[in-house]
């Protein structure tokens, strides 16, 4: 009876240890079944890979339309330079605009010289007549320009010349320039932005000097040329270009009338002794010989 407990016993532990058995049996299918999947997953990974190698590849090989682009960019950089060389091709079209810019103000300097000249006061066109930057021109004859290099001047000879005063010759209110010399010399007037000679003497029969009389300034030529003869010629002026009045004078003794002696006249009109000798006390008493 016992024996066949035990023998039962036996019997359920080894079927126990069977199920047992089977259970670990069936949990390492499963497991192996379960891990199956994880490997093709794997080899599918596996597989995929290649296809990121492709896309690599294909990154790679997009790397050359990269390179392109870079290709295109250095491509494009010759037009870069054609625009700078556009822009060198440009560079005369503004020298030129410079180039006639210069000539504007070269041409505006210009106009303002000019018209700084043609504001010039007698002051300065006189000096830069001394100064021999400019030359001086015969009223009478204007072909006849001359510098004052072209003078003889300071040689102490007797027909040397040398600067004088400047005076008011011509009642203007602008003065003149005496050049003392043989005769008398010269005078200078200034205007239209020019020097002029507009008196000057001419041998021993034509003397000039200058004098004031009746309140205004005479230019005097005078004549002594020969013994008991004496004329005189006066010329006054409201401006170097403007002749407003003359005077005529003189004393000669008649050769053809001894008896009638010394004759005195003034513009062609006999005049006294007393006449004529108070007119040319005032005449003479102002004059500025300037030889």
């Amino acid at each position: 009876m016992n024996s066949n407990r035990k023998q039962n016993r036996h019997s359920a532990s080894l079927k126990k240890n069977f199920v047992g058995l089977a259970g670990i049996l069936m949990v390492m299918a499963l497991t192996a079944c379960s891990n199956e999947p994880e490997d093709s997953g794997a080899a599918q990974n596996m597989q995929t890979e290649p296809e990121v190698s492709e896309g690599t590849e294909q990154k790679v090989q997009t790397e050359p339309e990269v390179s392109g682009g870079t290709e295109q960019n250095m491509q494009t950089e010759p037009e870069v330079s054609e625009g700078t060389e556009q822009n060198m091709q440009t560079e005369p079209e503004v020298s030129e605009g410079t180039e006639q810019k210069v000539q504007t103000e070269q041409e505006s300097a210009v106009d303002k010289q000019e018209t700084a000249d043609s504001e010039r006061t007698a002051e300065e066109l006189l000096d830069l007549f001394i100064n021999g930057l400019i030359e001086a021109v015969d009223s009478a004859d204007p072909a006849s320009a001359f510098y004052i290099s072209d003078l003889n001047m300071d040689s102490g000879e007797w027909d040397s010349f040398s600067i004088g005063e400047k005076v008011d010759l011509d009642n203007d209110g602008e003065n003149e320039l005496i050049i003392n010399g043989p005769y008398g010399g010269m005078y200078l007037d200034a205007r239209d932005n020019g020097v002029y000679k507009f008196a000057a003497g001419g041998g021993t029969a034509v003397t000039v000097s200058y004098t004031w009389y009746n309140g205004a300034v005479w230019i005097m030529y005078s004549n002594r040329s020969s013994a008991g003869f004496e004329f005189y010629h006066m010329e006054k002026y409201e401006g170097a270009d403007n002749l407003t009045a003359e005077m005529n004078f003189g004393e000669e003794f008649n050769l053809d009338n001894a008896e009638a002696g010394i004759k005195y006249t003034l513009n062609k009109t006999e005049i006294s002794h007393e006449e004529y000798t108070a007119l040319c006390s005032k005449i003479f008493a102002a004059e500025v010989s300037t030889d």
